[in-house]
């Protein structure tokens, strides 16, 4: 009665054994055969495999118009709907039973940038980096740290609910159409240990209310945006000193990604004082090389969410606001920091036990795919040529790229392919009916950019660069300043009263004003144009100030300047000062 065999049955195979008869049983499909041999379904199984490590899998609708194409071009029996040109049901779930190694997923977005990011070349230099801080200076586990933003807001997102059936719509409250994004920093050792988060609220002025129900000493500051800058940062790494109480005999390495707010020379000269090793991963590549994007933020996004739910289930006609999302946090927080997250973080990304050969060339063959050449990053010429000995030249990043492209352009495949002699032929019909992404095909990008790498942040070679970015900032704002207080200093926009020109005097449109000349001033030189608005007064071009000292005018833009201000010829004529110069 269990397996449902008839009782006639077992009767008659008892009397076929008490006759000496051999009893079988063969098992029997009815009238209904396989539409194709294990040979055809073995290469549909590669092509899934195939597309799916390429970025670009198959979805369901495309597989069935797939399997029918194929049964088309073979001239093979089949029973699909020839109306939609598409396999049925059946086939599809008869054909998932027979690969249990291929199943039905949600794909996770991934943009152009992190497939074309996530390449050997960028990654063997990560894993370079690592090693050579490792092995100099051979970092512990509760030595290790990695520290990561994350966004969270008071709208939070839904999860899958229990209802009714035959509703076509469900609803679940929310606190806003929209919420404003409120900064989190998160930071965890090799070793479980967890740093106290650090938030950035959008806001003008920060309020003491916001850090309500907080984690224990946990730091909140307010930004117009809501966004990390280096200030905040270096605040934040002031707060990790304390903690991790690093000495030069016992440093630490603190690993992140390369945003600009972590590389700034203030950052580094910090970091550089105190003893603490900074090493950022390769652009577009957290979700591969960074252990909290891998183990952690997906968890305290999940928790976060369920709390915001709880909290509107209990507190029933209240919205959630920005004075309650620290205390959500929290609790999300508490629940998510554990020790085997953050030991399986490491372990996952190859940072410790350290592995390099952890990813293999399946992984990185999106970036292939992808056809978007990379761009070397242009480094600063002068400081590398003092530290040759320690920089990789971009000549060693390409070579290692085209035998990366020569490797990866190889076919690869996931599991053996059929011994006869018809499976290539079968392999060139499914890639001519579902046709592979071409690496030879390469697209020039319609925009160019600088492309950036894993850099050691406190060495000496980067430094060096830092400063060199930071001189280059600092003349560029100093020029902007210079041409903003020009403009205001000859009047501005909408300042400047028009000003009619008569014989001896200057005289503003409905004001009559004095015609005063500067004290030194030749007697066939024009009247000065660097005037304030509804003022008489003479402005220094260069200094902006207006002095009683003797005066040179500029012979381009007219402008009055001090002498002890400018750099006169000695033949006296043809005087330009510094602005028409730099402008």
């Amino acid at each position: 009665m269990q397996y449902n065999i008839p009782k006639s049955t077992i009767h008659d195979k008892i009397k076929a054994l008490n006759r000496g008869e051999e009893v079988t049983m063969k098992l029997k499909l009815g009238r209904f055969t396989s539409t194709f041999s294990a040979e055809y379904e073995q290469v549909l199984v590669d092509h899934i495999k195939d597309l799916s490590n390429r970025c670009m899998p198959l979805m369901k609708k495309e597989f069935l118009k797939l399997a029918y194409d194929l049964a088309e071009v073979m001239k093979i029996p089949h029973r699909f709907n020839k109306e939609k040109g598409s396999a049925g049901k059946h086939f599809y779930y008869d054909f998932m039973k027979r690969h249990s190694d291929i199943s039905l997923r949600a794909p996770e977005s991934t943009s152009m940038m992190r497939a074309v990011g996530f390449n050997k070349p960028q990654v063997d230099l990560f894993y370079d980096n690592l090693e050579k801080l490792m092995k100099q200076y051979k970092f512990t586990l509760s030595r290790i740290y990695n520290c990561d933003e994350t966004g969270v807001s008071c709208v939070h997102k839904h999860q899958k609910v229990l209802a009714p059936k035959a509703i076509r719509q469900v609803g679940k409250l929310t606190s806003a159409e929209r919420g404003k994004n409120i900064t989190v920093l998160f930071c965890m050792s090799a070793n479980g240990h967890y740093m106290p988060p650090f938030f950035v609220f959008p806001r003008q002025r920060m309020n003491e209310r916001l850090m309500v129900n907080a984690p224990a000493e946990s730091i909140g500051v307010a930004q117009p945006k809501g966004w990390m800058n280096s200030d905040f940062f270096l605040q934040y790494l002031r707060i990790f000193v304390k903690h991790t109480q690093p000495t030069k005999e016992n440093p630490v390495l603190l690993l992140m990604d390369g945003h600009c707010s972590h590389k700034t020379l203030a950052v580094i000269n910090f970091c550089r004082e105190n003893h603490i090793h900074l090493m950022s991963s390769p652009p577009h590549t957290t979700h591969k090389l960074q252990p909290l994007d891998r183990t952690f933020m997906k968890p305290f996004k999940d928790a976060y969410s369920q709390r915001c739910d709880l909290w509107i289930r209990t507190n029933a006609g209240c919205r959630i606001t920005d004075y309650d999302i620290a205390g959500l946090v929290k609790e999300a927080f508490i629940k998510v920091a554990r020790l085997d997250i953050a030991v399986s973080g490491f372990k996952c990304t190859g940072i410790h036990p350290f592995d390099r050969h952890l990813f293999s060339d399946l992984d990185y063959l999106a970036a292939d795919m992808t056809n978007i050449p990379l761009e070397q990053t242009e480094t600063s010429s002068n400081a590398l040529n003092n530290e040759q000995a320690v920089v990789i030249s971009n000549l060693i990043i390409e070579e290692q790229m085209k035998e990366s492209e020569q490797s990866i352009s190889e076919p690869i495949t996931t599991s053996p392919k059929p011994s006869t002699s018809t499976a290539p032929d079968l392999v060139q019909i499914i890639h001519n009916l579902s046709p592979l992404p071409d690496a030879a095909k390469k697209r020039t990008a319609a925009r160019k950019r600088k492309s950036e790498r894993s850099e050691i942040l406190t060495s000496s070679p980067y430094k060096k660069v830092a400063e060199e970015k930071e001189n280059e900032k600092n003349m560029k704002d100093k020029k902007k300043e210079i041409k903003s207080k020009f403009k205001v200093a000859m009047g501005g926009k909408g300042k400047q009263t028009k000003r009619i020109k008569t014989k001896g005097k200057s005289v503003d449109k409905g004001k009559e004003a004095t015609n005063e000349r500067p004290k030194g001033k030749k007697g066939s030189e024009v009247e000065p144009l660097t005037e304030t608005s509804n003022t008489n007064i003479t402005i220094c071009v260069v200094c902006l100030e207006d002095t009683d000292e003797d005066w040179i005018q500029c012979s381009s833009c007219r402008g009055w300047v001090h002498e002890a201000c400018a750099d006169i010829p000695e033949c006296g004529d043809g005087f330009i000062c510094d602005r028409c110069r730099l402008f």
